[in-house]
């Protein structure tokens, strides 16, 4: 079984499956607008200034910030 990662946790470039997001059902349904919802693939990109990430979602990126990498859990090489 492979154990899930926070995102702040996983390696940059390394194919990632979501398996869980911590957070207010509002915060779940914006994230989901943007394709990060369960099940979802997604890479981290680079490293932003501040501590936060890109990611690469469903043809997207998008930047998130530390605390929202903290919330978001992955599995790495799933899928």
């Amino acid at each position: 079984m492979i154990e899930a990662i926070s995102l702040s946790a996983a390696p940059l470039g390394e194919q990632l499956v979501l398996v869980r997001a911590d957070g207010s059902p509002e915060l779940c349904r914006r994230l989901a607008a943007l394709g990060i919802r369960r099940g979802a693939q997604l890479s981290l990109v680079n490293r932003t200034s501040g501590g936060g990430r890109v990611v690469n979602v469903a043809g997207s990126r998008i930047a998130l910030d530390p605390s929202m990498l903290q919330r978001l859990f992955v599995e790495v090489g799933a899928r």
